[in-house]
């Protein structure tokens, strides 16, 4: 096992090309054997996870990365781990939770988060009037949202 303090630019100095050569499965293991975890490392699990297609092992990883152990998700949770718990509810068709979650982030907060806003938006005007309707009330319809880009991020 390897114990090393990851300080953030170690772990993203290794991490970063094998997410980048699609080799969610090795990225995956790098993290395990860390030894230890922190919010950085869940973050990554979850989106290796989710790149792997373990959606229901991912959401299970982001959703106590975004709770926090809290009963709703913490102001204090940063934008990005709220925007990766939002794309793992995608991926199991749980628009209405997903959609509310990332109607609440600034775009400007992460790049990932700008890329999550236009594919709603693109989404959301491949939809009919009556699915546009439902959307201006705050009612998403369970229509498959397709990512453009590998799920999840850094």
């Amino acid at each position: 096992m390897v114990q090393e303090k990851s300080s953030k630019p170690n772990f993203h100095a290794h991490l970063q090309p094998l997410l980048e050569n699609g080799e969610y499965d090795k990225a995956l293991a790098y993290l395990n054997r860390l030894g230890h975890e922190n919010d950085f490392i869940r973050n990554a699990k979850g989106v290796c996870l989710m790149r792997l297609g373990e959606t229901d092992a991912a959401l299970q990883v982001l959703r106590e990365l975004a709770f926090a152990g809290q009963i709703c998700i913490p102001s204090s949770t940063p934008p990005l781990y709220k925007a990766n718990y939002a794309t793992a509810l995608l991926l199991k068709g749980y628009n209405q939770e997903a959609l509310e979650i990332l109607s609440s982030l600034d775009p400007k907060a992460h790049p990932y988060i700008a890329a999550m806003k236009e594919t709603f938006a693109e989404w959301k005007k491949g939809l009919g009037l009556f699915g546009r309707i439902l959307c201006g009330i705050r009612l998403y319809p369970r229509k498959p949202v397709a990512l453009k880009y590998p799920p999840g991020a850094l």
